[in-house]
């Protein structure tokens, strides 16, 4: 087995992954430059081999793993060694076949070439048992292990494994952790030259395997040092046994004396005792006679007490139900008065509410009249403006219309009066008529392009004119058309507010019906509320009287019917078939309750079915929703009726069958049968006892009592209501709460029912509301048209009075200018003339005059249009300024007046005012019934309490009577119970005597005082052994067997004390011949290693004893322990060397130089390593201290140790180098380290630069 491959990846300086392959079988070397990471090569084996590196902290594991930057680094590192075989079989398991006493290694597995501790080497390589190859079928053996801060774990051949696993498969290969040398690291060797001979003997027994020899000798000495204690107690407990056994002895004789006197003793004891007890017994009898008369009387009085306490039960019963209906009944009045208070506020309010109503439409009538009268006058007012204001515009036209006659005229005159004018200008600005008649030819263009111009001004006017006529007209009837639609709108404003009024009533009516609605159902949910809780009494009572279980089962079986009844209506097979319990199917007098109780038992409770499919559907839906509880079903289709009761039975009027006297259905006639139809009701016990005799019946009295076969049951029962009675009123009460809860929806269907259309009236209110107002917006956006248009045809007038006026103006401008045409062609056709005519200038005259007559005239009429003008303009202020908005705002104040939905309001008021004075008196009439019953239910509560204090009184007289005893019944009592303790007590003595003796005649004839006086004196001897050991003779033969017990065990105790002994003495040679084989072993190896090393010298190794003497054969010397208390006459191992001849002087380890300490150092591993071979080593520049021959020569033993074993060895010098068989190189680089193969010269290189760097 060797190593081939390693495999580093994060470890140390090892950052990235390096795989060192192929390494030789033979001698490895790896060298490198100092720091280059051959040491951190060297830990990374010995960290997967040794146990340098187990238990470490985290920061120590954190300190082996790499710290690089590389980003595929990881929080981990590992290192993983491949071992493989070599081609020949060269690493097999012995078993040591020694058949010694005491062998540590027997059946144990060893290497080839170890000794087992007896040292029985030939044994180990020449009787092997059997070869087996190690360790897999493939030969390569992988073991890594894994390191980071929070981990450490090993992989064996790809597997997690144990460090345990790893350590047993390592020994299994011979790298025993018993055998520590084949890893030599840096300061290994100079530690072993520095050990004192105590320390090498130590690395001596290590190799050896004498800790198992230790470990035995001490658990040996353990168990004899625990012998000996045993030894000593045991000897030390007989000692006390024998001095005991003697003392018993003597005890034992008096023991039988005393016996004998105790006969005697316990004879009289008993003759006394009995004729005592034979006294009290007849004293005690006569007293019982005296008791049986007080007894009667007692009888009576619990009788008496009896009937007081159940008539005073009774009466607290009804007390608490009348309690309870007094507290319902002042619950109803509290809430019935706070009703009538509600109710009168509701009337106060309606009430002022009506008186508010009916002032304000008072002040509404009158304030209507005030502005329906002044609206009027306003009316009159603007007609007589709008006709004054007609009147003064007509006036205004005539005014204007002559004005601008009068304009015409004169523009005419003045035109004519230019012409003449220009005529003579013309005549002296031209020369020639040929220029005049140029000019005036242009003139004549220039005016009638005017002409032209101002006639089509003209005709646009006139169509301006004709629209705005048109328009006016368009006006006017739409004015018309507002109004017919203005009526329109109003009638339908008065039907909205109708129709709110409607909804208003309706919804106020409806409101008040869920009012009602609400107080109905507050009131119904306080009496449901009452009654729930009723009925949880009822219940709570009813369960501790028929159990837990059955009432879960009435409550499951319930749960389950109603939940068909949901979800199937009542079509469903199992509503059909199911009839309810028995106890509800029939009716009786309630005076026969106890007698049906008492018959039918828990069948009372049963659910009776149509058949078993039935119940066992109702079970099976039961179990399926979870619902715990107690079923028992009785199906009719399965039932069998009891013998029908004969003649003579049923004509008896004191007894008769229970069944005839029940009232029940048709169909459960044979469930009543099954049930009672086998039992009698009698009047009386005694009756019942003869009707049983007679006909073989059971039968059974009102009150309960049972006659039957067997024993006879009945006797006093609590007072109170029977369970049939409390099973029925919670029946009755559970049927009032489901009426109730029907009233209860019925009110909420009710209520929801009033709820929409509360909902519906409001949303149809909304809607009314919305196009109320809408409508209202458009009636005053049309009456606002409507106002406007008056104004708009005035506007439209005026505006076609003024294109009237500028019409004519045009015309009078048109009319010029074909007048100064006419007159420049008139002119044109004339003589070229520079001065007037006469008739000219007579007529420039004339015109003149009239010229100015018509200024005065035009003067007159702008004054009369001035003042025509201002009467219009403060018409029509007084008409738009005034009276229109106050005539529109007494329009709009009437029509915002809400007296039409005032007279509805109190309409609406007056009825609810009615409805809720019925109401009051209805609930007065309620409150009237109520108090009533309030009063008598308190003195019916009054008359209960003075009845209870009767029979409270009558109860307590009992009591009293029951608990004071007369006197002289105390004193027979005490008197009787101090003999009924005298009898016991001399009983119990008689029975304490236990076995007597037998009886001697003479005793039994005498009489008690001499019993007594014979039972004194026979005391009297009695005490003379008042010290004596009553258990003596059981004590002597107790510790007679005790002492034999001893005995045996100490013979036992001796015979283990020494066989220990002699296993001492055994393993102690065992261990004295293993030591000193395995010293001549390796002392043999020294000498031969050493001779070769240093062939010049010599040297041995001394095995030191206690007695002082080296390597001496004599074993019988005294023996020193060690610190586990194993005894041990061997104290250290020398080593005595010289390098000179042979017959030299020789020196001890602590003498040498350190050269020579080192040489020794390794040829005593060799010597170990030889003893006890491994597959492979590592060395660690163990060459360090040597000089250059010695090297050669530690390079030659290695060179020859090579062809069994591999080498891997880490050196600086070159003498290592010349016979290994394969070169590694470490190299540092970039922080990380890394390690490949080198040729020789490589290796050389390596080391000689090194060397050089030095």
């Amino acid at each position: 087995m060797y190593l081939r491959e390693i495999i580093i990846n994060g470890f140390k300086s090892y950052m990235n992954q390096t795989v060192v392959e192929q390494l030789d079988p033979k001698h490895n070397v790896v060298v490198g430059r100092n720091g280059s990471g051959k040491s951190n090569f060297f830990s990374a084996i010995e960290f997967v081999l040794s146990d340098e590196y187990t238990n470490l902290r985290q920061s120590e594991r954190a300190g082996l793993i790499n710290k690089g930057a590389s980003k595929s680094r990881t929080e981990s590192a590992f290192v993983e060694i491949v071992l493989v075989e070599k081609a020949s079989i060269s690493a097999v398991s012995c078993i040591c076949s020694c058949k010694g006493v005491g062998c540590g290694g027997v059946g144990q597995s060893f290497a080839i070439g170890r000794f087992c501790p007896q040292g029985h080497h030939r044994a180990v390589t020449t009787n092997m048992a059997y070869l087996e190859k190690k360790p897999s079928d493939c030969g390569e053996t992988r073991v890594r292990r894994t390191i980071s801060a929070t981990k450490d774990q090993y992989k064996l051949n790809g597997r997690n494994a144990t460090r345990r696993e790893v350590v047993e498969m390592l020994d299994s290969l011979g790298l025993s952790t018993a055998s520590p040398y084949y890893i030599v690291k840096q300061g290994k060797i100079n530690q072993l030259a520095m050990s004192r001979p105590p320390q090498l003997l130590q690395v001596l027994f290590e190799i050896g395997g004498i800790r198992v020899y230790d470990e035995k000798l001490k658990e040996t000495i353990k168990l004899m040092h625990d012998a000996d204690l045993c030894l000593k107690q045991i000897r030390t407990v007989r000692s006390s046994l024998g001095e005991r056994l003697k003392l018993l002895f003597n005890e034992r004789k008096e023991q039988e004396q005393f016996e004998q006197l105790d006969k005697k003793h316990r004879l009289l004891s008993f003759m006394v005792l009995d004729k005592k007890h034979q006294e009290a017994v007849r004293a005690l009898n006569a007293l019982d006679h005296t008791e049986q008369s007080w007894k009667e009387q007692e009888r009576q009085f619990v009788l008496q007490k009896s009937e007081a306490m159940e008539k005073s039960n009774e009466l607290k019963r009804h007390r608490k139900d009348t309690s309870a209906e007094l507290t319902n009944a002042q619950a109803k009045q509290t809430y019935l008065g706070e009703e009538h208070i509600r109710l009168q506020k509701q009337m106060v309010k309606l009430d002022l509410q009506l008186q508010d109503t009916v002032q304000e439409l008072g002040r509404q009538r009158v304030d209507q009249e005030r502005e329906q009268t002044e609206l009027v006058r306003q009316q009159t007012d603007i007609s007589d403006v709008q006709m004054q204001l007609e009147t003064v515009a007509r006036q205004l036209a005539a005014v204007q219309e002559r004005k601008d006659t009068l304009e015409s005229a004169f523009l005419k005159k003045k035109e004519r009066r230019n012409e003449i004018l220009d005529k003579q200008r013309r005549g002296i600005q031209f020369t020639t008529r040929e220029a005049r008649d140029q000019f005036l030819r242009n003139e004549i263009a220039y005016v009638c392009n005017q002409i032209k111009v101002q006639t089509e001004a003209l005709g646009r006017m006139k169509i301006e004119h004709k629209e705005l006529i048109g328009g006016l007209e368009i006006k006017k009837e739409d004015g018309t058309r507002y109004e017919g639609e203005h009526g329109t709108l109003a009638n339908q404003e008065n039907a909205y507010k109708a129709q709110l009024a409607q909804i208003g009533a309706r919804l106020q009516e409806s409101k008040t019906v869920r009012e009602t609605l609400a107080a109905d159902e507050s009131r119904k949910m306080i009496e449901l509320n009452h009654r729930r809780a009723q009925v949880s009494d009822h219940e709570q009572k009813l369960r501790k009287q028929i159990g837990t279980r059955v009432a879960d089962g009435w409550r499951a079986v319930a749960k389950v019917l109603d939940m068909l009844r949901t979800q199937h209506a009542d079509h469903h097979p199992v509503l059909a078939g199911y009839h309810g319990r028995v106890f509800e199917a029939f009716q009786c007098e309630e005076e026969l309750f106890r007698a049906v109780e008492t018959v039918a038992g828990s069948k009372l409770y049963y659910h009776i079915v149509e058949s078993e499919a039935i119940a066992n559907e109702l079970i099976a839906l039961c179990n399926k929703h979870q619902l715990r509880g107690e079923y028992n079903f009785m199906p009719l289709n399965k039932l069998q009726a009891g013998q029908q009761m004969h003649t003579a039975v049923r004509s008896d009027a004191t007894v008769r069958p229970l069944v005839s006297l029940l009232t029940y259905d048709n169909r459960f006639e044979i469930v009543f049968q099954h049930i009672f139809g086998g039992t009698l009701l009698c009047d009386g016990l005694e009756t019942a006892v003869n009707a049983h005799r007679q006909h073989q019946r059971s039968c059974v009295t009102r009150d309960g009592d049972m006659v039957g076969r067997g024993a006879l049951t009945g006797g006093y029962r609590a007072p109170g209501t029977t369970k049939l009675h409390q099973a029925l009123a919670l029946c009755e009460m559970g049927a009032k709460i489901a009426r109730l809860e029907s009233d209860l929806q019925s009110i909420r269907k009710l209520k929801s029912k009033a709820d929409e259309i509360i909902d519906k009236d409001e949303q149809d209110r909304v809607i009314v509301e919305a196009k109320h107002r809408k409508m209202v917006r458009n009636r005053e956006q049309l009456q606002a048209l409507l106002h406007a248009v008056p104004t708009q045809c005035r506007r439209l007038g005026e505006k076609c009075t003024e294109l009237e006026r500028k019409i004519r103006t045009q015309q009078t401008d048109l009319d010029l200018l074909v007048a100064k045409e006419e007159s420049l062609r008139r002119e044109l056709e004339t003589q070229f003339i520079c001065v007037l005519t006469e008739k000219e200038e007579r007529f420039i005259a004339q015109l003149d005059e009239e010229i100015r007559c018509l200024r005065t005239q035009q003067n007159e009429a702008f004054n009369a249009e001035l003042q025509v003008q201002r009467e219009k303009d403060k018409l029509e202020n007084r008409l738009n300024g005034q009276l229109i908005p106050k005539r529109d705002a007494l329009i709009a104040s009437l029509a915002g007046r809400s007296y039409g939905s005032l007279a509805n309001q109190r309409t609406v008021y007056e009825q609810q005012q009615k409805t809720l004075s019925s109401k009051i008196d209805l609930l007065v009439q309620d409150i009237s019934n109520v108090d009533k019953q309030v009063r008598d239910l308190t003195d019916k509560g009054k008359k209960l309490t003075k009845e209870l204090e009767y029979w409270l009184k009558k109860l307590k007289h009992a009591e009293e009577a029951i608990s004071t005893k007369d006197p002289r019944e105390t004193s027979h009592e005490a008197r009787k119970r101090q003999l009924a303790a005298e009898v016991n007590r001399y009983a119990k003595e008689i029975e304490a005597l236990g076995v007597l003796p037998a009886f001697d005649q003479g005793y039994d004839k005498m009489t008690l005082p001499k019993l007594m006086q014979e039972l004194e004196r026979t005391s009297k001897q009695l005490k003379k052994f008042s010290s004596v050991n009553k258990t003596a003779v059981d004590e002597y033969a107790r510790v007679s067997q005790s002492l034999s017990v001893m005995d045996r065990k100490l013979k036992e105790s001796e015979d283990t004390r020494k066989m220990h002994e002699s296993t001492v003495q055994r393993l102690q040679a065992q261990r004295m011949d293993c030591i000193e084989h395995i010293f001549n072993t390796v002392n043999r190896n020294f000498i031969e290693i050493f001779s070769r090393f240093v062939p010049a010298g010599c040297g041995k190794l001394i095995l030191q004893t206690t007695d002082g003497n080296a390597d001496s054969d004599d074993t019988t010397t005294d023996e020193s322990y060690d610190g586990d208390g194993v005894p041990d006459r061997y104290v250290g191992l020398a080593v005595e060397v010289s390098f000179m001849a042979s017959e030299g002087t020789r020196s001890e380890l602590g003498t040498l130089s350190g050269g020579q300490k080192t040489l020794v150092a390794i040829a005593l591993i060799f010597a170990m390593q030889k003893y006890n071979p491994a597959p492979f080593y590592l060395f660690d520049e163990i060459d360090q201290a040597l000089d250059s021959g010695h090297r050669k020569v530690v390079a030659n033993e290695i060179h020859a140790l090579s062809a069994n074993s591999q080498f891997i060895t880490i050196t600086f010098r070159r003498e290592l180098l010349e016979h290994a068989d394969k070169y590694f190189g470490v190299r540092y680089r970039n922080t990380a380290s890394s390690i490949g193969a080198v040729s020789k010269e490589r290796a050389f290189d390596f080391v000689v630069d090194d060397t050089i760097r030095r």
